[in-house]
């Protein structure tokens, strides 16, 4: 198969859910469906379903076939789940995703029965994830996957810090929004709105964004 053809797919499932009950359990799979439904919504090539299924009760898995989309739509899922995180939280709400590109047999009607490259790596990546770790990304190519392991880890040190605050302004901008529509939708000042954005460490966020989407566009097209 050639490069340009490989997809990603993300594996995961949610931290701590066995901790969460009644209501709040319910407010957590919502928060859930919809961070699946901003990653849909997001992506513009109808040609190329992104499809996601939940099973289990906690744990997902998703196909995004454009490779690039895979990471803005991990932290979508957890920028969403912080985000819905109830005050009276003990713990941080967050997933563990693990990301795969590479090959995939076919394009599946469902997300968790397809088969493949990018679904061998997301799996096992999510298994042998240490108890601390939150993202995983795997690749076929060795010196990217080196790079890809420093630079995750970095990142859960950032997202571990976020307040549900911070996680909603991250969330938007991930959506594509500006700083100034952002402070008027949620009707706080753009001095506000920077502190947030400050706080969340989006600036480390978006140049680790900029930088997965370039080595793994510039594998895909050598």
């Amino acid at each position: 198969m050639a490069k340009k053809d490989m997809k990603s797919v993300i594996t995961g499932d949610i931290v701590n859910s066995t901790k969460v009950e009644g209501k709040q359990y319910t407010q957590l799979i919502e928060s859930l469906k919809k961070s699946f439904n901003c990653i849909a919504e997001l992506h513009t090539d109808k040609s190329s379903k992104i499809i996601f299924d939940i099973f289990r009760g906690d744990s997902f898995q998703g196909l995004i076939p454009n490779p690039l989309a895979a990471l803005p739509a991990s932290l979508i899922i957890r920028s969403s789940l912080r985000k819905a995180q109830p005050s009276d939280s003990s713990f941080n709400w967050d997933a563990r995703t693990a990301i795969g590109i590479g090959d995939i047999n076919s394009l599946p009607d469902n997300a968790s029965e397809g088969t493949g490259k990018a679904y061998q790596y997301s799996g096992t990546s999510l298994d042998q994830m240490k108890t601390s770790q939150r993202l995983a990304i795997v690749t076929p190519w060795t010196t990217v996957n080196n790079e890809m392991q420093s630079q995750t880890a970095l990142l859960d040190a950032v997202i571990s810090k976020w307040s549900p605050s911070q996680a909603e302004i991250v969330l938007e901008l991930l959506k594509g929004k500006s700083r100034k529509k952002i402070s008027a939708e949620f009707d706080i000042s753009q001095a506000a709105v920077h502190y947030r954005i400050k706080g969340a460490g989006w600036l480390a966020i978006e140049k680790f964004l900029q930088r997965y989407q370039n080595i793994i566009n510039q594998h895909l097209a050598s």
